[in-house]
């Protein structure tokens, strides 16, 4: 059971009162968070977008797409506790919560950080994976609430 929340439930987090501050705070912060990389620029937006390999075919992207340079690192747009570390398609993946938001980080090589751990607004958490073939470097970020969706880019800073 993590500090911010009390009991969790299916589709909503119950918020302690020190997990309502993170909540509001992090809720305040939209449009001024910091880039989860030092350079780069977004690749692929959140959204329908037409499919890359059939134009026709939309695909609905639940995040946004930043493409970087090689060898870049990823870093939290927000203070809050590591709540999980998954592989997923032999990438990995960190989930950072605060409050009822989660913000996660996939397409990852390694990672710095451990489940549990406090990490600070900006903290490195792990190298962004390039793809062997093409040798882009993309990390793929997604914001929630609670079991909803959010645009990252409307809560980045412009």
């Amino acid at each position: 059971e993590g500090r911010s929340t009390a009991n969790v439930s299916s589709t909503k987090l119950e918020l302690t009162k020190e997990g309502k501050v993170v909540s509001d705070n992090f809720k305040a912060n939209k449009g001024k968070l910091p880039w989860p990389v030092e350079k780069g620029y977004v690749s692929l937006p959140y959204g329908d977008n037409p499919s890359p390999i059939q134009r026709t075919l939309v695909v609905h992207n639940s995040g946004v797409e930043i493409t970087t340079e090689k060898g870049s690192s990823a870093r939290a747009i927000f203070a809050g506790e590591v709540t999980a570390i998954k592989v997923v398609q032999g990438r990995l993946s960190v989930t950072i919560r605060h409050g009822d938001f989660m913000s996660i980080y996939f397409n990852l090589d390694t990672v710095n950080v451990k489940v549990g751990q406090d990490v600070s607004i900006k903290q490195t958490i792990g190298r962004i994976r390039s793809n062997p073939l093409t040798g882009e470097t993309v990390l793929k970020l997604f914001i929630s609430q609670n079991t909803t969706w959010l645009n990252p880019q409307s809560w980045l800073s412009k």
